[in-house]
């Protein structure tokens, strides 16, 4: 269920086109402050816009769970439950790479 209703936003969001950051959902600028919306140079922190939207919901539930340690993403993704995780994750799946 979870994944056709990622497949559907994501879906949604890719036929209106790339959204703006004004159009982001809550919670999303937590993620762009390291997440950087364009590639940097010798960058060890992953781009995550263009991504799909199943592996985001993967990757911050993994992370909330404590199934990948980290110092600062566990911390961050327990702050956010699996609907809001998956409207960021659709709206990151949504930008242009």
């Amino acid at each position: 269920m979870v994944r056709s209703l990622l497949s559907g936003l994501a879906g949604i969001a890719l036929l209106a086109g790339p959204v703006s950051a004004a159009d982001a959902p809550p919670g999303a600028s937590s993620c762009t402050g390291c997440h950087a919306p364009k590639k940097v140079a010798d960058s060890v922190i992953p781009r995550i816009a263009g991504r799909k939207a199943e592996d985001i919901v993967t990757f911050m539930r993994e992370y909330r769970s404590g199934a990948w340690p980290s110092s600062v993403m566990g911390r961050i993704a327990k702050g956010f439950d699996d609907r809001q995780t998956e409207a960021i994750a659709a709206w990151f799946a949504a930008q242009p790479e």
